[in-house]
């Protein structure tokens, strides 16, 4: 046989063996990538959990369940943040896997359940504790992030003090440390916004609240709502009125939560609890095991932040920083969303990459 023709039969011998392998290669590669869409699948679950004996709304989201778990604990309480969560803070979920609760006696907890057993400081507490353990479970984590919003910020206080081991990190955005405290510094605001525009009127209604005149402090709710009212007509909640208006569009926007009426919840919540949230005192929290961050609106005049910054400087933690955002009221997550959005986002990379 001829050596031209020897060597073609051997690249004709050769092509069956290169086409198995490279079908192999192929087939390999598939697997692989079979796997790995089967172990990073995107996370987009909206269910009832049962927390505390009572089947209550938990919504989690994120580009892969790979990911961090942040659980968002919202305020009020009884103020949900689920609609504002979706409408403001999407991009925290290409990053982490983002929980939303709505807590017991809101949201749709309250929809589902609108008289559940339990409704109380503690409780809340216990079923946030209950929630963490689902969600360690659930993603195969050893601990998680935990941002407590408001209200939501005693809930993430007592939590991070109790259970260390259960978290990378606490965040307490526009926290609450001691209300009597943040009263008087509000009260004192707003006399000088009134003094400053000579309104008479205002200066008067502030002197019947202080001195707990019924006609505008019937019940403790009441009383807040009065001055409430006030701090909002001066631009202490929100800083920026244009987005107020984005703020009630993204409470009203979405299918599940338009037949969802507001305050009916946040008032029932609020006699449940026997308006305990307004008598809140946390001072003695002195110390927390694992890093702390908190961030305040410069324009909070509903909770001035400068008390939470005050508390944290006298606090001991592994680390602990406060964070100012100085074009936001108390609705800090909403009100500078992409900053925020940022702020937890290095956060969370920086502690989950150190495991700390």
């Amino acid at each position: 046989m001829k050596l031209n023709q020897m060597t073609n039969l051997k690249h004709l011998l050769l092509i069956p063996f290169v086409v198995s392998f490279l079908g192999c290669l192929n087939h390999n590669k598939g697997n692989e990538q079979k796997m790995q869409s089967e172990s990073t699948r995107t996370v987009q679950e909206k269910t009832f959990i049962e927390l505390g004996g009572e089947k209550q709304y938990v919504e989690m989201t994120g580009a892969s369940d790979g990911l961090p778990v942040l659980l968002f604990l919202h305020g009020g309480p009884g103020w949900p943040q689920t609609p504002h969560l979706r409408y403001f803070n999407t991009d925290l979920t290409k990053e982490m896997i983002l929980v939303s609760w709505d807590q017991s006696g809101c949201g749709q907890s309250y929809m589902h359940s609108p008289n559940p057993k339990n409704l109380g400081p503690e409780s809340l507490v216990n079923d946030a504790h209950e929630l963490t353990q689902y969600l360690k479970k659930k993603f195969n984590t050893e601990k998680i992030f935990l941002v407590g919003f408001s209200y939501g910020s005693v809930i993430g206080m007592k939590l991070a003090e109790k259970y260390p081991d259960d978290y990378y990190a606490y965040i307490g955005v526009s926290q609450v440390i001691s209300v009597a405290e943040s009263w008087d510094v509000s009260m004192q605001w707003l006399k000088e916004q009134a003094q400053k525009r000579n309104e008479k009127a205002v200066l008067k209604k502030l002197d019947l609240i202080e001195k707990k005149d019924s006609t505008v402090c019937a019940t403790i709710l009441d009383c807040f709502m009065s001055k409430y009212e006030l701090v909002v007509k001066y631009g202490g909640t929100v800083y920026d009125k244009n987005l107020a208006k984005e703020i009630e569009k993204a409470e009203s926007m979405y299918e599940d939560y338009k037949d969802y009426d507001w305050f009916e919840a946040f008032n029932y919540t609020s006699a449940r609890m026997d308006g305990v949230a307004f008598r809140t005192d946390i001072s003695h929290i002195k110390e927390l095991k694992v890093p702390v961050y908190f961030m305040g609106g410069r324009h909070d005049w509903n909770l001035p932040s400068i008390v939470a910054e005050n508390h944290l400087n006298k606090m001991t933690a592994p680390i602990k920083k406060f964070i100012w955002f100085e074009k936001s009221g108390h609705e800090v997550p909403d009100e500078e969303a992409e900053r925020f959005n940022q702020t937890i986002i290095e956060i969370v990379k920086e502690k989950a990459t150190s495991k700390g």
